[in-house]
């Protein structure tokens, strides 16, 4: 359903129930009245950065009705997750369901139309388009700066997320870290079917197939000591060879936002 055939008028109070809903909005200039786990969003999304007067609206999947109610909403965003909810949701507010991320789909350009999309109702086509020209620029100059330090030939990097100390989660085609590579000229050096995430589970030995080429491994992760002590992980030639960067906490389930924020963090653990 088209957000046109729910509103009448551009919202001015907006709850956003899940975190790519958060980047939407924050990349159109528009600040929040509440987001969902606004606590651990500091923590694993960290940039863009929420605004100190941005509420806490229960958590993504059980979100707080009595607190969204009492805070009167124009508009609650949701994503999948949520559906079940949805109708309940209606009834305090238009709520609008952002399908982001899919398999049969390509989840870059999906988050370019649903922004857009928003844009256009909130009345923030402007905003919108300033939005994709700054990253546009951002990841030129992001990649002339990789080319330029590696002399047009840049390592192939493979970015994961650590489950666990024996498991971790490895991008690939559909995700918004393959989709940053793509934008610095880098190639996946640990390469993964399309999926809707465009993630896959994988065990910690999997690893040792990283012949070439260097591991990025993201943040958060509160077992990293465990990690590191491991006689599995000490093994792997990737380990060994100290080809193994961190990198800050980025959301790889985001908006657009979360490519340009992910190519740049990229580009600064190739420094």
């Amino acid at each position: 359903m088209l957000l046109s055939s729910l509103l009448q008028a551009a919202p001015k109070k907006v709850i956003a129930l899940s975190w790519e809903a958060t980047e939407y909005l924050l990349a159109l200039g528009v600040t929040p009245l509440a987001v969902a786990d606004r606590q651990d969003y500091q923590q694993w999304v960290v940039e863009p950065r929420l605004h100190a007067q941005v509420l806490d609206a229960g958590s993504r999947l059980e979100p707080n009705l009595e607190r969204i109610y009492a805070l009167k909403p124009d508009l609650i965003i949701i994503n999948p997750a949520l559906a079940g909810m949805q109708a309940n949701l209606q009834k305090i507010a238009p709520t609008l369901l952002l399908d982001s991320f899919r398999v049969d789909h390509d989840n870059v350009n999906a988050a370019e139309q649903l922004q857009r999309q928003l844009a256009i109702q909130l009345n923030r086509l402007a905003a919108h388009e300033a939005f994709l020209q700054r990253q546009k620029t951002e990841l030129k100059r992001l990649r002339d700066a990789v080319n330029q330090r590696f002399k047009g030939q840049p390592p192939a990097v493979c970015i994961v997320r650590f489950a666990s100390p024996t498991r971790y989660w490895a991008y690939g085609d559909n995700s918004m870290p393959e989709a940053a590579m793509a934008a610095l000229g880098i190639k996946n050096a640990c390469p993964q079917p399309r999926s809707a995430w465009g993630t896959h589970l994988r065990q910690l030995p999997e690893l040792a197939r990283l012949e070439s080429g260097l591991l990025l491994h993201i943040a958060p992760f509160n077992r990293q000591a465990d990690l590191e002590r491991s006689a599995l992980w000490q093994a792997l030639p990737v380990v060994r060879t100290q080809r193994v960067r961190a990198l800050p906490a980025v959301w790889t389930n985001g908006g657009v936002t979360s490519i340009t924020r992910t190519a740049q963090v990229i580009a600064k653990a190739l420094n």
